[in-house]
C-alpha cells in the first residue's frame, strides 16, 4: 500500500504546479477568520474577536468565548487555508489555547474526482491531528498527511464509499477545523500562528470531475432537509396507512399519500400505488451475519439501490424499537445510506425511548403510544408528546402512529370468547389526530392490523372518519408540512365559554377534572394556523360531547391587521375578534371536539383555501352524514341490548329520536346542496349519541374501582357483556376461597422467595431504588411491600420508559372458564414524577393495556380486578413502579373462581344512582368482596 501511494504521489507531481511555499495566518488583522458551528439552542457565543494582547506570537490572535448550561456540547471552528496537495511531506500546525483540555485539530481532505451523490459536490473527509492536553496554556497542535497516515485513512474512507470506488487522485487540503467539547459554564478558545508547508497547489481546473447530474435519479426528486420532507420541491405532510392486502383504490379513496407495504420488491403493488399518486414505504434489505446480526456497512454492504426501489418515499425500519436494538439499527441505517446514494431517501424508525440517541441516526423519528382503552388519559397523551419531543435533538422530524383498533390482548380475548369486538370510537381517532398535531408531529400513521375493507362493528365508521380526517389534513398540509409550533397552551372549556358551564367528571384516580382545551399556534410561510382540541377525563374509554357554542379563546401575539377564519371541510368562516388585555380574543360560534383556525394578512390565502374547500365540500358533508348514520345504527343496537338486560336509561329514547331526526334533516340538506348545514346537523347528532354512550358507561363504572378493573368496561360497545357478567355473578353464590398466592399478604420475605416471587430493578445509573417489606407503612398485619425510586445524587433523570422496580408473582394456573379475582390496597404518600405510567398492576394474560394505574398521592385505597380467563396458561401478576415515587402495597389476595354460566334473568331497570340501595343495585350486594 505504501509503495502504491508513493508511486501515486510521484505521478501527481508530474502534473503542472507552482513552486513549493509556506502558508501562514498570524491572525493579526481586525477581521475574524474562523467560522463557528454550534447548537444555538444550548450554546451562547459570548465573544468572537481579534485580541492584540493575548497572542501566542506576533501582534494578534483569534479569541472566542462560549457559555452553556450543559455538559459535552460540541462547538467547531472552521478556518480556510490555501489549497495544498496531499503528499508525504505536507505538515500543518496551529497554536491553540483553551481553559479546558481536549481541543482537537483536523484537516479536510477534498477528492476532486469523486462526487458525493448526497451533495453534488466533491467528496470530503477529515484527518484528525493532535489534541490540546493542558488547559490555560498555549500548545502547538499538528496534523500530518504522511503516506502511512493516508494509507490507514484510505481503508476506512473506501469502506464508507462502498459500493462505489474511491478515486484518490488529486487529493488536497482546503481548510482546518478545531473541535471542542464544552463544559458547564464559560469556555474560552484562542487560535494563532497557523502554518502549512510545503504548499503544492492543486491544479483544480485540470481535474476530471464527474457531473452530479449523472448520479441523480430521473424520477421525482425526494429531498429531506432538517424537519421538512419534499418531493419535486413541494413539501408534503406524510399520512401513512399499513397495507393489509386491501385493493389500492381503498387507499386512494381514503386519501393517504403513503402506504407501508411488506416487500420493497413488490413492483406491481408499488406501481399501482404510484399511478394513484400514492407513495410506498417499506422495510429495506439488510446484510446479516451467520448468527442473524445486522453487520455494519464496513463489514457487509448492500448492492446499490437501483430502479427496482423507485416509488418508495422513505425507508421504514419498524415500530416499538427498544433501546437495546440501537446498535443493530445504526448498522442497518449505515447499510441503507451507503446503498441509497442515488436517491438518498430518509429513514424512519418508531422507538420506545432514548429519543436523543435514535434521533442522531434516523431522519424520521416515531414516538408512538397507544392509549385508547387504557388508563392513560388524553391529557397524559399530550404530555407524552411534549416529553419525548423535548428529549430528541432540536429540529427532529417527529411522527407518530395513531391507534384505530383495540389492543391485541382485548381483541384476542373477545374473539376467542365468542364476544363481539370492542370498538374504538371515531371521535377518539379524531382526538388523537389533533393532539398529535398540537404537539408538533410532522407526519401521522394510522395503525391497524385488521384490513381497512373488513366488516364488523365500528369498522365502517373507521373508514369514514379516516377519510374525513385525511381530507382535513390535506387542507392543512401547506401549514403543517413546514410549520413550527410557536406556542401551546391549555384552558378549561368552561372558562372558554365565559364561565357559564363547568363540566367535570371522575378521572381514573378519582380526581374530578374539567374538560380542557389544548391550543397550538403553528407558524409557516403560508401564515399561521391555530389548532384546538378538547379532552376530558376518561375520554380514552368513552368520550363525551366535548362541544360548545360561543367559545372564546384568548391568543397572544396575533397581528392587528390579521384576518381569522375557521377552516371546515364545508366552508371557510370569518370569525369575530376583539383586542383584550393580554392578546386577541377569538369567538368561535360552534365548537365540536376539534377545529383549525387560519390567521393571514393576505386575502389571497383565504381565496386559495376556499377554492380547495369547494372541490371537497359535497363529499365532506356526505361523509359526516354517513358517519352519523353508521354510529346511530351501532349505538341503537347496543342500547337495545342494555335495555333487554334491565339497565336501560330513561334518557335513551329521547336522545336517539333527536339524533335520528337530525340525521334525516342532514341528509335532506345535503340533497339540497346545503353542505355546511348537513355537516352541522350530523355533528350535533353525534354529540347527542356521545352523551348517551357516556351516561351508559358512567352508570357501569360507578360500581368498579377503575374502568380497567373489568375488561368489559373499557368501551361502550362491551357494556352488555359487563352487565351480563354482573348478573351471572349476582345469581350464583360462590364460596370464599383462600388466596392462591399465600405470600401475597407481604408478611414474610422468605415465603415470597420460596413461593416464586421475582424482582427486577432498573439498570439506569440515574435512579436509586429502595424496596423491602416495610413495618412503618402498613394497612393490615405487620408489613407491606414498599417500593421507592429516587434520583441518584447529581443525576438528572431522562429515561423512565422502563420500570424502576418490578415484582412478578409466582405462576397462577388458569383455564378457559375461570374468573381471576384480585383485591388489595395501595398507598402513594406523594405524586409519582418523571413518568406517565406511575405505579401499575396487571396480569400477563390481558397485559399492561388493562392495568390498574396510580400516579397521584392517595391514602390507602382498595383496588379490585376481575379477569374472565379465555385460555389455559400460567399467568402472573405484575406490580411495577415507573419514574420516581413511593408506593406501598398490602393485603393482596388472588382467587381463581369458576365463571358462572349465562342465561340469567335481566336486572331491574336502571335508576339514577343514589346513596340508598336500589333495586337496580340489589344484585351487586351479592358481590361484596368482588366489586366496590
Amino acid at each position: 500500500m505504501l509503495l502504491a501511494l508513493r508511486v501515486l504521489a510521484l505521478l501527481l507531481t508530474l502534473c503542472p504546479f507552482v513552486d513549493a511555499e509556506e502558508y501562514t495566518n498570524k491572525f493579526e488583522g481586525d477581521e475574524v477568520s474562523c467560522k463557528v458551528f454550534f447548537d444555538d439552542q444550548r450554546v451562547q457565543l459570548r465573544l468572537h474577536e481579534r485580541t492584540k494582547s493575548l497572542a501566542y506570537s506576533g501582534q494578534g490572535a483569534e479569541r472566542l468565548q462560549f457559555m452553556t448550561q450543559d455538559q459535552n456540547v460540541s462547538v467547531v471552528l472552521e478556518c480556510p487555508v490555501q489549497p495544498a496537495r496531499v503528499f508525504d511531506e505536507l505538515r500543518l500546525e496551529v497554536a491553540a489555547y483553551s481553559n479546558r483540555p481536549g481541543t482537537e485539530l483536523a484537516a479536510r481532505i477534498v477528492f476532486p474526482n469523486q462526487i458525493d451523490p448526497e451533495t453534488g459536490q466533491p467528496v470530503t473527509r477529515l484527518i484528525i491531528g493532535d489534541s490540546l492536553t493542558e488547559a490555560t496554556k498555549w500548545q502547538k497542535l499538528t496534523c500530518s498527511t504522511s503516506d502511512s497516515v493516508i494509507a490507514k485513512h484510505l481503508i476506512l474512507w473506501r469502506a464508507s464509499m462502498k459500493p462505489q470506488e474511491l478515486d484518490p487522485r488529486g487529493m488536497y487540503v482546503d481548510r482546518i477545523y478545531l473541535r471542542q467539547n464544552l463544559g458547564k459554564g464559560m469556555t474560552e478558545i484562542m487560535i494563532d500562528d497557523l502554518r502549512m508547508s510545503p504548499i503544492v497547489s492543486p491544479n483544480i481546473e485540470t481535474q476530471q470531475v464527474v457531473t452530479p447530474t449523472s448520479a441523480r435519479p430521473q424520477g421525482p426528486q425526494i429531498d429531506f432537509q432538517l424537519d421538512s420532507l419534499s418531493v419535486d420541491g413541494r413539501e408534503i405532510f406524510p399520512v401513512i396507512l399499513p397495507y393489509q392486502k386491501e385493493p389500492t383504490e381503498m387507499f386512494d379513496r381514503l386519501g393517504a399519500n403513503v402506504v407501508w407495504i411488506d416487500n420493497y420488491l413488490n413492483r406491481d403493488l408499488i406501481r399501482e400505488l404510484n399511478e394513484r399518486g400514492i407513495w410506498a414505504t417499506a422495510w429495506p434489505p439488510s446484510v446479516k451475519s451467520e448468527e442473524g446480526q445486522i453487520l455494519d456497512a464496513v463489514e457487509g454492504s448492500l448492492a446499490p439501490f437501483g430502479p427496482e426501489t423507485d416509488g418508495i418515499l422513505f425507508w421504514n425500519l419498524g415500530v416499538r424499537i427498544q433501546p437495546d436494538a440501537h446498535q443493530q439499527l445504526r448498522h442497518w441505517v449505515h447499510q441503507v445510506k451507503s446503498s441509497d446514494r442515488r436517491q438518498n431517501r430518509p429513514v424512519m424508525a418508531d422507538v420506545t425511548s432514548e429519543e436523543l440517541v435514535f434521533s442522531r441516526d434516523v431522519d424520521l423519528l416515531g414516538i408512538s403510544k397507544h392509549i385508547l382503552q387504557t388508563p392513560c388519559s388524553m391529557q397524559g397523551y399530550a404530555q407524552h408528546f411534549e416529553r419525548r419531543i423535548r428529549r430528541a435533538r432540536p429540529g427532529t422530524f417527529v411522527m407518530t402512529w395513531l391507534q384505530t383498533e383495540p389492543s391485541r390482548e382485548i381483541a384476542d380475548f373477545r374473539q376467542n370468547s365468542g364476544l363481539s369486538p370492542a370498538v374504538i370510537e371515531p371521535e377518539q381517532i379524531r382526538l388523537q389526530t389533533y393532539h398529535a398535531l398540537c404537539s408538533g408531529c410532522r407526519g401521522l400513521g394510522y395503525w391497524n392490523w385488521t384490513p381497512l375493507n373488513a366488516e364488523g362493528p365500528g369498522l365502517e365508521e373507521r373508514r369514514l372518519v379516516l377519510e374525513q380526517l385525511i381530507t382535513e389534513l390535506d387542507l392543512l398540509e401547506p401549514f403543517l408540512a413546514n410549520g413550527e409550533v410557536i406556542d401551546r397552551f391549555s384552558l378549561p372549556l368552561g372558562r372558554a365559554m365565559g364561565g357559564n358551564r363547568t363540566v367535570a367528571s371522575r378521572s381514573e384516580s378519582g380526581v374530578t377534572t374539567e374538560e380542557q382545551l389544548t391550543c397550538a399556534l403553528v407558524r409557516s410561510e403560508h401564515g399561521l394556523v391555530i389548532l384546538i382540541s378538547a379532552a376530558e377525563a376518561d375520554s380514552q374509554y368513552v368520550p363525551g360531547p366535548l362541544a360548545a357554542n360561543d367559545l372564546k379563546v384568548l391568543v397572544r401575539s396575533l397581528p392587528e391587521s390579521a384576518f381569522l377564519w375557521q377552516i371546515t371541510p364545508t366552508g371557510l368562516w370569518p370569525l369575530e375578534t376583539s383586542r383584550k388585555s393580554g392578546g386577541t380574543e377569538i369567538r368561535i360560534p360552534r365548537f365540536n371536539m376539534t377545529t383549525a383556525l387560519m390567521v393571514a394578512t393576505d386575502q389571497g390565502v383565504a381565496q386559495e383555501m376556499e377554492r380547495k374547500i369547494q372541490k371537497i365540500q359535497s363529499r365532506s358533508a356526505d361523509l359526516s352524514v354517513q358517519l352519523a348514520e353508521a354510529k346511530l345504527n351501532r349505538v341503537t343496537e347496543v342500547d337495545a341490548q342494555l335495555a333487554n338486560l334491565g339497565v336501560g336509561l330513561p334518557e335513551a329514547p329521547q336522545l336517539l329520536d333527536q339524533s335520528r331526526r337530525l340525521i334525516d334533516e342532514a341528509r335532506l340538506s345535503w340533497q339540497k346542496q346545503h353542505y355546511h348545514q348537513a355537516r352541522d346537523n350530523a355533528e350535533v347528532a353525534c354529540q347527542l349519541m356521545r352523551i348517551l354512550q357516556r351516561l351508559h358507561w358512567q352508570h357501569a363504572v360507578q360500581h368498579v374501582s377503575a374502568p380497567s378493573s373489568v375488561p368489559h368496561t373499557v368501551c361502550y360497545q362491551t357494556l352488555p357483556d359487563y352487565w351480563d357478567l354482573i348478573q351471572r355473578l349476582g345469581k350464583q353464590e360462590t364460596p370464599a376461597n383462600a388466596s392462591v398466592i399465600r405470600s401475597a399478604s407481604f408478611e414474610d420475605a422468605s415465603a415470597m422467595r420460596v413461593e416464586g416471587w421475582t424482582r427486577d430493578l432498573t439498570t439506569s445509573e440515574q435512579i436509586v431504588v429502595y424496596d423491602a417489606l416495610d413495618p412503618s407503612n402498613v394497612r393490615e398485619g405487620e408489613y407491606s411491600l414498599r417500593m421507592v425510586a429516587v434520583a441518584a445524587e447529581n443525576q438528572h433523570v431522562t429515561n423512565t420508559e422502563n420500570p424502576s422496580v418490578r415484582y412478578q408473582s409466582p405462576p397462577i394456573s388458569v383455564k378457559s372458564g375461570d374468573l381471576l379475582h384480585v383485591t388489595g390496597w395501595v398507598r402513594l404518600p406523594r405524586d409519582i414524577t418523571d413518568s406517565l405510567e406511575g405505579f401499575r398492576i396487571y396480569d400477563t394474560q390481558f397485559g399492561a393495556s388493562c392495568a390498574l394505574q396510580w400516579t397521584e398521592e392517595t391514602e390507602w385505597h382498595q383496588f379490585q380486578m376481575l379477569r374472565p380467563i379465555w385460555k389455559q396458561e400460567d399467568l402472573k401478576l405484575v406490580l411495577e413502579l415507573h419514574g420516581l415515587g413511593d408506593v406501598a402495597i398490602d393485603d393482596l389476595k388472588v382467587q381463581v373462581l369458576p365463571l358462572p354460566r349465562g342465561n340469567t334473568p335481566p336486572l331491574a331497570t336502571a335508576e339514577p344512582a343514589t346513596d340508598e340501595p336500589s333495586k337496580s343495585s340489589k344484585p351487586l350486594e351479592l358481590l361484596k368482596g368482588l366489586l366496590k
